[in-house]
């Protein structure tokens, strides 16, 4: 038994042919590795960007007349080259057998000529067998087609079958284009059979059903068009061409077998499939049978060359590859140094104070829980959401909905489980790879009150470019920011206007696909920098500013609660790029998912519960008549956390008839179960007044020193005897709010917005609701940041991002002057001494000043005490200082 070189066929051998020669396995192994090592370079570079799509209109195949001179480019001597002028001598005395093959072909497959004619030519069919003119004219047009064209297949959201035999195709494709235009006037009959993947490119991209026993035919084809030529040029293109009379005649009919082939790919996906070749075409293994011919042909052409003959030609192959290789290369280098300037300092920078403002969106996103299958599907299934999504212009979705009926869960699975996103597979001229990319880039920020950052407008256009910057697909889109960011510096990502020109430049850029802005509870965006991002989106999106956007494909989905401002503003937008969608008008809907939620929690929760009583819970949070998926957290929630409670059926009784009815009840019953409520105050105190959300250290120590009354007198004091032990403070922060605050990432925040607004109400109600102020709160935080400051064993100004050894002190350092300001001013006067040592710039100030003024980007050397503190509008100071000197 022995290999064919090519195809992966194994077929017997005489025991002759076996002694004379190695087996074929060792020459079929070296063709493989050889095969993997180009594949495994390729996979290692960058396929070049995807343009624009053209109609692509029938190609034309490539026929000649003449005696084959084959020359490769890559491997061409020069005019004056002795050895040229010897291969031109050798080539010119070498049967044109590819001339010959054409001849058999149209003589003994008469009945494929119609269709192939008429695709090779155009509309004007060849009746006759064409001359030299019309086959140049072809091939000339062919390779503007190839080299002006590309060929897209695109799916959503999922792959082909065919992707192998589509990329087996793409190689033949890389070998053959450089052999063909170096045979346009040489040896166009040649030319021809090797363009044949060219030729039936559009053909393959327009087809509607692929066949993959075809393709697969197709790409072993040019595999065996690829050994061959090699053959062909060691063997009858070489001095000792007269030992190889005996093979013309079977290479001439192999190579009629490969234009037969091509013709029968052409008619069978043409639109005209009635032609008399296919008649007799109903068999499931054609193309096999087809494929099997041609190997055994060109298993009996390898047996006549000889072993000896087949490994040299196989060196010269794979020469002749490596130097084609070496064209590559060079795109590859390119690439490469396209890469690395994305490392230069300008873009780091940039990304960097991008990076800074946006915060740790992805943290606000994931705050939200996955949701249940068979949810969200009011929105995702509803017809207008679909047009929306299906419109190819730029957009605007606004999605409005009551407090606790999934918003943010909504918003969060429309960007992780990606039904925003289209993915195309696309085969471009210039690298003949197929690359596969989302024509759809996903943008997002979650807006969260009391989160970090000062959640307005800026940040959440900083989160978006950041975010397009660092994907693989639009971090090109980086070039769109360079300048602005050259001549505003950091301060660039202040300017809400700015940042809005670059996304929209990004928008319009030609290569850019479809970009998708996810902007959720939008509502909690500061007001005055909300008002300012309504006035950018209505200008980009009305009628007079449509000429701008036809040229961009940018859509924004936008979550709120349907507040009357928020009502006002969108409806100054132009009903045909803003639609409204109200969750409220889903009502019943919502319901219903939230049901499918009862049913799917209710028996995990309840599994110690007799089936009797899981069926009377589930009934009876059914029929709460203004249910919530917020609402129905909270009391599952409460259901689970003390399941022992509830073994009789008396005790089930119990509990149902004390479950919550509304959000505010539960809030109100889950902190009423601390049993130290002054250090819960002291705690939500902190959460709502702080600028960011705290870790569990900072939260720590905040409490220690908000509870306290007497002042510490040293950190180590704090740490030996007063701070709780750092594994145990979740649960001291569980016991004492229970659901009410959540720990996410070891950083605090409130469950839902709703909770903020529960302590902050206007109207107070049972213990806890409406009981707090932000003067308050301010006033415990500042006095917390006070105190830390002043501690005698703090040494040396803070360095951003070490928080090991003093975990609060970076906060402090960049708090406190808020919190000061904002408090009371009876407590402000409190702790006025406190503030003057902190703003004497010999000593205490450099403590925090440094890392304060570092992060703001500004310079404070050479500042006396009453400039650092008329700066941060110390009255209290500045007149204790006036005073004094």
């Amino acid at each position: 038994m022995h290999y064919h070189p090519v195809s992966k066929r194994v077929l017997p051998c005489c025991s002759s042919l076996r002694n004379k020669m190695p087996p074929f396995r060792l020459l079929k192994d070296k063709f493989k590795q050889h095969k993997e090592k180009r594949a495994d370079q390729h996979r290692k570079g960058s396929s070049s960007p995807a343009t624009e799509t053209d109609q692509v209109s029938t190609p034309v195949v490539l026929p000649l007349t003449e005696p084959a001179k084959l020359t490769c480019t890559s491997e061409r001597a020069g005019p004056s080259d002795p050895q040229s002028l010897k291969d031109r001598d050798l080539s010119s005395k070498s049967p044109d057998i590819w001339k010959s093959a054409y001849d058999k072909f149209r003589e003994d497959e008469h009945d494929l000529l119609e269709d192939y004619d008429k695709h090779v030519f155009g509309a004007g069919t060849v009746n006759a067998c064409p001359g030299r003119e019309a086959i140049e004219t072809a091939l000339t047009q062919l390779q503007v087609d190839r080299e002006n064209k590309q060929w897209r297949i695109s799916v959503l959201n999922r792959d082909i079958k065919i992707r192998v035999q589509v990329e087996r195709v793409v190689h033949v494709l890389k070998w053959s284009d450089p052999l063909v235009k170096s045979a346009l006037s040489t040896q166009p009959y040649a030319a021809l059979a090797w363009s044949g993947v060219s030729l039936l490119l559009p053909l393959l991209a327009n087809s509607a059903t692929h066949n993959e026993a075809m393709l697969e035919g197709l790409g072993s084809i040019g595999e065996l068009q690829e050994f061959w030529e090699a053959q062909e040029k060691t063997s009858l293109r070489s001095d000792r061409q007269q030992h190889y009379k005996d093979l013309i005649e079977p290479l001439v009919k192999l190579y009629s077998l490969f234009f037969a082939y091509q013709a029968h790919v052409i008619s069978r996906l043409s639109k005209t499939q009635t032609s008399r070749a296919w008649k007799g075409v109903t068999g499931p293994t054609f193309w096999t049978d087809k494929l099997d011919k041609i190997n055994k042909v060109s298993e009996h052409c390898c047996r006549l060359i000889g072993v000896s003959r087949e490994g040299d030609s196989q060196a010269r192959r794979d020469n002749l590859q490596l130097e084609v290789e070496r064209s590559r290369k060079a795109q590859e280098d390119m690439l490469a140094s396209m890469k690395l300037q994305r490392e230069e300092k300008k873009e780091t920078q940039l990304l960097k104070d991008l990076a800074e403002v946006a915060g740790d969106y992805e943290r606000y996103k994931n705050l939200n829980p996955t949701r249940v299958p068979g949810t969200c599907e009011w929105l995702l299934m509803d017809e207008r959401f679909c047009n929306w999504r299906e419109n190819a212009s730029s957009s605007l979705l606004w999605v409005s909905a009551g407090p606790g009926l999934g918003k943010s869960v909504l918003s969060k699975s429309l960007i992780d489980e990606g039904p925003l996103a289209i993915t195309t597979m696309t085969i471009t001229p210039s690298s003949n790879e197929p690359t596969t990319s989302t024509q759809s880039t996903v943008c997002y920020f979650f807006f969260k009150d009391g989160g970090a950052g000062l959640m307005d407008s800026a940040q959440a256009l900083c989160a978006l470019l950041h975010q397009l910057f660092i994907r693989p697909s639009t971090t090109g889109l980086i070039k769109y920011a360079l300048e602005k960011h050259k001549e505003h510096g950091r301060s660039l990502t202040e300017k809400v206007h700015e940042l809005w020109r670059i996304l929209s430049a990004c928008a319009t850029a030609p290569d850019t696909g479809e970009i998708i802005c996810v902007l959720d509870a939008l509502d909690e965006c500061k007001e005055d920098s909300r008002a300012e991002l309504f006035r950018i989106l209505e200008e980009f999106y009305s009628k007079s500013a449509r000429l701008s956007t036809e040229n961009s494909k940018l859509k924004f989905l936008i979550t709120s609660r349907p507040y009357d401002d928020l009502e006002t503003s969108f409806r100054a937008f132009p009903d045909a790029v803003c639609l409204r969608f109200d969750g409220d008008d889903k009502s019943e809907e919502i319901r219903k998912e939230i049901d499918l939620v009862i049913d799917a929690r209710v028996p995990d929760i309840t599994k110690d519960f007799a089936p009797k009583d899981q069926q009377t819970i589930s009934e009876h949070l059914k029929s709460m008549q203004h249910r919530t998926y917020l609402w129905l957290h909270l009391t599952l929630n409460m259901i689970e956390q003390s399941p022992n409670e509830y073994g009789r059926r008396c005790d089930v009784e119990k509990l149902l008839s004390g479950l919550p009815s509304r959000v505010s009840d539960a809030y109100e019953k889950i902190l009423s179960r601390s049993k130290v409520q002054s250090r819960t105050r002291a705690l939500l105190h902190i959460l709502l007044a702080a600028t960011r959300p705290l870790t569990l250290d900072e939260a720590n120590i905040a409490l220690v020193l908000a509870i306290e009354e007497q002042e510490p007198n040293s950190h180590a004091q704090i740490e030996s005897s007063l701070m709780w032990p750092k594994k145990n403070f979740r649960s001291i922060v569980t016991n004492l709010c229970g659901l009410f605050v959540t720990v996410y990432d070891s950083k605090l925040s409130f469950i839902h917005q709703t909770a903020r607004e529960f302590l902050l109400d206007s109207k107070q109600e049972g213990n806890w609701k409406g009981s707090f102020t932000m003067l308050q709160s301010h006033s415990t935080v500042s006095r917390s940041c006070l105190l830390y400051l002043l501690l005698p064993d703090i040494n040396g100004p803070t360095e951003d991002g070490d928080s090991s050894q003093y975990p609060y002190l970076t906060y402090a350092a960049h708090s406190w002057p808020v919190h000061f300001v904002s408090q009371k001013s009876a407590d402000a006067n409190t702790f006025r001494k406190h503030a003057r040592r902190l703003c004497e710039t010999r000593h205490q100030a450099k403590i925090w000043a440094p890392s304060y003024f570092k992060k703001k980007s500004r310079r404070y050397d050479g500042w006396s005490d009453l400039t650092l503190a008329s700066y941060f509008g110390f009255s209290e100071v500045v007149e204790d200082i006036l005073c004094q000197e």
